[in-house]
């Protein structure tokens, strides 16, 4: 009979309300929820086997359906830990109830990313439930793609690495006196003077390096003007540091040891256009042994310059350097070849004396001077430049040939952009030292972590360095709305919901990681309002079906 239909038709409608009104009491109640996803009702229609038949209509009411809606995106909050971490985008993080991953182990799913370190080192949630992740090299390259583990920081270390490279930045002064070689002992031993006593050299920096144990090791760079756009530079460290000297000297504590020598060489606007004994080898002591240093003084323009420097133009000749500047406007048309250099003697009319240079296609050029005990410099007119040293003495040379210098082929700047003016300098305003980077550090114990976007665990170091420790594991799937939930913001697979992808953040659509973050509940109070004023009409409308059926049937129980 149609009323009975009725009768539970109504009744349905007030279970029906009932369950939505405990949907829209379990989203209020998690309105502060991190990570929570907001459910709603969804009212199914229920017909009777009879149906509708002509005009007999036989009531049948309503079920329910809930919908999850895991893939909406929550608002970020913003917090002062690193390591809460959000989702932002399509995926869940993957916890598991053990450190070791095997048969036992259970694995859940969830977008509340506030985890923790607990006194063992591992990464958990507030309920205590383990963070997967791939360990990596410090590269970031995943070492075991198919065997995330739960994520642990306790072992990590930074071992030592040596110092293989300094990369240098420094003005010399271009107005800055030149250094009073004495040419009558060896280029060598002008060079131990100012190791031995570094007041004597134009500017000196510092820098501390490190050997493969980790030691720190105090280096000075030492640089001495030779001549115009012409400096030497040495490198030494104290004597007890090193075993042997860069010349093979053996060294002693408390002493000086030079440890690499060379040449710069700048153009005539003060930028770096050439560089010598950039890589030495260093001997460390207290059984470290031997390491190869490079120092990088910026990349160098290139060009050309005297390679070969015969005999009668050397140090002990009293020449302290020869160069050229090839962009000068009566630079030879083809700058390689064989120059040569002759003493002419006095000129009795100007009263100096007389050095010519012969290019290689036969020009020649004369520059007179004095026989002063100064360092001299002779500009040629053709932006060939020779330095003497104060013990050049013309009455004690013979007039005639001095020698022959050859450029065999300028030089080309590393990878043909050098422009001479990211790292050593020569402009006239003061010594400067600009910067002075090294890439050793010495051995040291994790300090703080962050999580990129990419989901790299990043570690930093008490020694300074920082390097990728972990990645996240981002975890997909199917249809994301069937997972079950569980307690404790935890989701579990189901076979609606499908198998988990597990995937990198960023990648193929995956979400991006946000270190300092929390997602926020979905939840819409005013939504949720209006949803409960309407759930409560409707159980009032429904329960007045029930009470109008009732009447109904007593009056028809009434019927004599």
């Amino acid at each position: 009979m149609s009323l009975y239909g009725s009768l539970t038709s109504g009744v349905s409608a007030m279970l029906s309300q009932s369950e939505s009104i405990s949907i829209i009491s379990d989203n209020l109640a998690n309105v502060n929820t991190i990570g929570y996803k907001n459910t709603r009702t969804l009212f199914r229609q229920q017909v009777t086997s009879s149906g509708v038949s002509g005009t007999l209509v036989n009531a049948g009411g309503v079920s329910t359906d809930f919908q999850r809606f895991q893939a909406t995106q929550g608002s970020l909050l913003s917090t002062q830990s690193s390591t809460d971490i959000a989702l932002s985008g399509n995926g869940f993080f993957t916890v598991i109830s053990d450190t070791e991953v095997d048969n036992e182990t259970s694995f859940f799913y969830s977008r509340a990313g506030a985890f923790s370190e607990d006194n063992r080192g591992f990464l958990t949630s507030p309920t205590g439930q383990y963070l997967l992740g791939w360990r990596t090299d410090t590269d970031g390259t995943i070492q075991d793609v198919q065997n995330p583990t739960a994520v642990e920081l306790q072992s990590v270390a930074s071992s030592a690495r040596a110092t293989s490279e300094l990369i240098l930045g420094v003005n010399l002064n271009a107005e800055a006196d030149t250094y009073a070689y004495d040419t009558t002992i060896t280029h060598q031993a002008n060079i131990e003077a100012v190791v031995a006593d570094p007041s004597l050299a134009t500017f000196v920096t510092d820098v501390r390096f490190f050997d493969s144990q980790g030691a720190a090791r105090d280096v000075n760079i030492a640089f001495t003007k030779r001549s115009a756009n012409e400096w030497d530079w040495v490198a030494y460290a104290d004597g007890g540091d090193v075993v042997s000297d860069f010349y093979g000297n053996s060294s002693a504590a408390g002493s000086n040891s030079a440890i690499g020598v060379g040449t710069l060489e700048f153009d005539a606007d003060g930028a770096l256009k050439i560089v010598g004994g950039e890589t030495f080898t260093v001997d460390w002591d207290d059984g470290v042994g031997t390491e190869d240093i490079t120092v990088n003084f910026g990349d160098y323009t290139g060009g050309a310059y005297f390679d070969t420097i015969g005999a009668g133009l050397q140090f002990a000749d009293g020449v302290l350097g020869i160069s050229v500047d090839e962009n000068h406007p009566s630079a030879p048309a083809t700058v390689a070849g064989t120059y040569s250099f002759a003493n002419d003697g006095l000129n009795v009319g100007t009263g100096l004396y007389e050095i010519t240079v012969t290019e290689p296609d036969g020009s020649t050029f004369t520059v007179g001077t004095s026989n002063t005990a100064d360092e001299r410099l002779l500009e040629f007119g053709n932006g060939v430049n020779l330095t003497l040293s104060a013990n050049f003495d013309f009455t004690a040379t013979a007039v005639g040939a001095m020698g022959t210098a050859d450029i065999t082929a300028p030089l080309t700047g590393p990878l043909d952009i050098g422009r001479g003016t990211n790292g050593v300098i020569q402009f006239a305003s003061p010594f400067n030292t600009l910067f002075a980077n090294q890439d050793g550090f010495g051995s040291g114990t994790l300090a703080s972590v962050t999580v990129d976007e990419e989901g790299f665990i990043i570690g930093s170091f008490t020694n300074g360095e920082a390097k990728k420790l972990w990645k996240v594991v981002v975890a997909v799937f199917q249809d994301p709305s069937s997972l079950e939930p569980v307690s404790n913001n935890l989701l579990r697979e189901t076979d609606a919901s499908g198998r988990p992808l597990y995937k990198e953040a960023g990648v193929g659509g995956t979400a991006t990681i946000v270190s300092g973050a929390l997602e926020q509940s979905t939840v819409d109070i005013a939504q949720e309002f209006s949803n409960m004023i309407t759930s409560q009409r409707s159980f009032q409308a429904a329960s007045t079906v029930i009470s109008t059926v009732d009447q109904m049937l007593n009056e028809l129980l009434q019927i004599r």
